[in-house]
Formats: structure tokens, C-alpha cells, sequence
């Protein structure tokens, strides 16, 4: 059995983009991933505004936990597409390693139904949590007191994100001759 990160080996990157919706595809994801970058500097702020607060002005601050939890969950997805887009996830080829190229490439295609099938429920029943945030005023029980329907709204966005770049690896791989 083999991890490993797929970055390396991946020849996805070098490929050029064979549609204007391909490109458009994957400037977002780059653009996505941009943000979430800075989301992880900005946690580190948090973070170390919280520390130096609480440890050495010994004045706690009691809002910093409940903001880097949201900004954990905007990183998770504004990342996640660009990670499938880039091939940056972990896999596990014990079996996948052992087939001939066109059942890799089944394989490979099956995965990204999968994805497709999984970031439409989470699509669906993130937008039905975001209605009912919004028609019920549902604020969180923290000191920040946001409309939940802010931080669920990035489960949309990383859940398009991850939806249109399985979407469009689907295709491409669909085209791809065995």
C-alpha cells in the first residue's frame, strides 16, 4: 500500500486549458485558493492577537475562538477546489496501482461522479440551512453573535467550487483517449 501526495506526478497543471469554461474554472479555483491563503494569515492574527491578550496583558479575549472557527471552515472551502483541481489530495493506490490504464481511468472517472454526487448534497442541504438561518434570524450563541447564514454561506461557495472543477476534470477526463 502506497500514499501519497499526487502533486508531483500530476501533469494536469502543464495541460492548457481546452475551454473558455475550463479556464474560467480554473482562474476561480486559483483565485479561491488566493483567498484562503490569506484566510490562514488572518487566523494567525487572530490567533496571536488572542495569546499575547490573554497571556501576557492578561486581558482574555472571548471572541477570537468563535472567529477562527469560521475562518477554519471558509480555508476548508475556498481550498478544497483548487486541492482536486491541482490533484493535491491524499490517495491510497493499493488497488488503483495493480490496473491497466483504462481501468485507471475508470477509476478516475467514477471518483469524480463521486465528487459531483457529494458536493450536490452538500449543496442542497447547505442551502436548505442557509433558508432556514435566514427566515428563522439565527445568530450564533458565541459573543460575536453573526447570522450563521455568513459562515454557512461558504459552504455553497467551496461546495460550486468543488462541484464545477470535478466537473470539469469529468469531462476532460472523458476525452481522454485509453
Amino acid at each position: 500500500m502506497r500514499f501519497s501526495f499526487l502533486s508531483p506526478n500530476n501533469t494536469e497543471e502543464a495541460k492548457p486549458a481546452t475551454s473558455v469554461f475550463h479556464y474560467v474554472i480554473v482562474c476561480v479555483s486559483k483565485f479561491a485558493a488566493s483567498v484562503a491563503a490569506s484566510v490562514v494569515v488572518l487566523m494567525m492574527l487572530v490567533v496571536a492577537y488572542s495569546v499575547v491578550n490573554r497571556y501576557i496583558l492578561n486581558t482574555p479575549v472571548t471572541w477570537t475562538d468563535e472567529l477562527s472557527g469560521y475562518l477554519v471552515v471558509a480555508l476548508v472551502m475556498l481550498g478544497a477546489a483548487d486541492a482536486l483541481r491541482r490533484g493535491d489530495h491524499i490517495s491510497v493506490d493499493l488497488i488503483t496501482s495493480r490496473l491497466a490504464k483504462r481501468g485507471k481511468r475508470l477509476v478516475e472517472i467514477w471518483g469524480y461522479v463521486v465528487v459531483l454526487v457529494f458536493s450536490s448534497v452538500l449543496l442542497i442541504s447547505s442551502k436548505q440551512t442557509i433558508d432556514y438561518s435566514i427566515n428563522f434570524g439565527i445568530v450564533s450563541e458565541g459573543y460575536l453573535e453573526v447570522p450563521m447564514w455568513i459562515p454557512q454561506s461558504f459552504l455553497i461557495l467551496g461546495g460550486s467550487l468543488v462541484f464545477l472543477v470535478a466537473l470539469v476534470k469529468l469531462i476532460r477526463a472523458l476525452k481522454r483517449e485509453t
